[in-house]
């Protein structure tokens, strides 16, 4: 592939700005070039386990940039990106690369773009927003970040970088691998700044996750005879109601554990005893998960059998001093925060929208992208120039 024809090699140059983002800011040159680098990087497709591309244009935009970008494989075609300047950064924006399938390139649609007539007939309808897959997870984001590591180096600060993982959508392969790299060990920074779309609150708490499947034996037979023949869809069934009925641990702050039965599948028709069948479950859990699992088993007789189980706990961040200057929220879904918490402290904050990501109708406002710029470099400044 010609990365030049994916990603042009171009000089984006942002400036700082002054006073509140604002319709001002939004018509600025500045910021139509962030629209612009932020839609080159959404026509590129960078699903989970194919995101080569979209790294190698990371890579090329930092470079020219006169950053230094480091690669640490994690598979084959798939690295993390470590991007600094010659200073070791004491502050770091990360966030993942992959993207959920289907993919699906940018559009632009609503008033309030740069060149229109920012806030004539722009309303919560119609507001400027850029459809695509990425544009809050977190493409968008990185957008925002790359705009504020742009002012910091116009304010002279250069004592900050990046870190890119792969594969947080499925496994978080890269980041449980980013947190036993040496190099990355070695650079201690003081903060991390984690990008999801948050609609730009910085969260206080993330639930916890357990996955697992369930799979149940049966014995194959005609549906006309029970006695020579025994249900697996039954007993999973059996298993199924029995988890969905248990009293869950809850807590103030998160709320609820809550259970998902993501898929079942079983059985060959429907005169035939299923031999086999299985259930995928995904709870998202405000407890120790290690409690939670112990549960799931004790629920589970035989011949159903649980299988299959990750987990993460719950994460509790400390949050940026004075609290109160921030909007803080508690979210649902997991993160790369539970592995790269072990590099540094997290605060894990990002423009965009969580309910619309994975759908097919994701998109990122251009005054969340825009709140996201400001946000990121306010944050690197309370730990650079504090």
């Amino acid at each position: 592939m010609d990365f030049d024809q994916v990603w042009p090699r171009r000089e984006f140059h942002f400036q700082a700005r002054e006073g509140d983002f604002g319709t001002n800011f939004m018509n600025t040159d500045a910021f139509r070039q962030t629209i612009e680098l932020l839609e080159t990087w959404l026509r590129i497709d960078s699903t989970s386990g194919a995101e080569a591309a979209f790294l190698a244009a990371l890579e090329a935009y930092f470079s020219d940039q006169g950053y230094q970008c480091e690669r640490f494989e994690v598979a084959e075609d798939r690295w993390n990106l470590l991007v600094t300047r010659e200073v070791a950064p004491r502050f770091i924006y990360s966030t993942h690369v992959d993207t959920v399938p289907p993919f699906f390139g940018p559009r632009r649609e609503g008033v309030g773009f740069p060149g229109d007539e920012v806030g004539q007939g722009a309303t919560a309808e119609n507001e400027a927003r850029i459809y695509a897959r990425g544009a809050c997870d977190t493409k968008g984001g990185i957008a925002a970040m790359a705009a504020a590591g742009a002012r910091l180096l116009e304010a002279g600060i250069e004592d900050f970088g990046y870190l890119f993982v792969v594969g947080e959508e499925v496994d978080h392969c890269g980041a449980k691998q980013a947190r036993h790299t040496e190099r990355l060990r070695e650079l201690k920074p003081e903060q991390i700044v984690l990008c999801e779309p948050t609609r730009n609150r910085i969260v206080s708490a993330q639930k916890g996750m357990v996955r697992c499947r369930l799979e149940s034996r049966g014995v194959a037979g005609h549906s006309a005879f029970p006695e020579r023949g025994d249900s697996a869809i039954n007993h999973l069934l059996d298993a199924l109601e029995r988890l969905r009925n248990h009293a869950w641990p809850e807590d103030d702050l998160l709320g609820p554990t809550t259970v998902n039965i993501g898929t079942i599948q079983g059985g060959v028709a429907g005169n035939v005893f299923a031999a086999e069948a299985s259930a995928e479950l995904l709870f998202r859990c405000v407890s120790d998960t290690e409690e939670i699992i112990a549960t799931i088993k004790d629920l589970v007789d035989a011949p159903v059998e649980v299988t299959g189980v990750v987990h993460n706990d719950p994460v509790f961040f400390k949050l940026p001093e004075p609290a109160d200057e921030f909007e803080v929220c508690t979210v649902p879904f997991n993160t790369d925060a539970t592995y790269l918490s072990e590099l540094a402290p997290i605060w894990l904050v990002g423009p965009g929208d969580i309910e619309v990501a994975h759908s097919d109708h994701e998109y990122i406002s251009l005054e969340s992208l825009a709140e996201g710029i400001d946000l990121y470099e306010k944050l690197a400044l309370r730990v650079l120039r504090p």
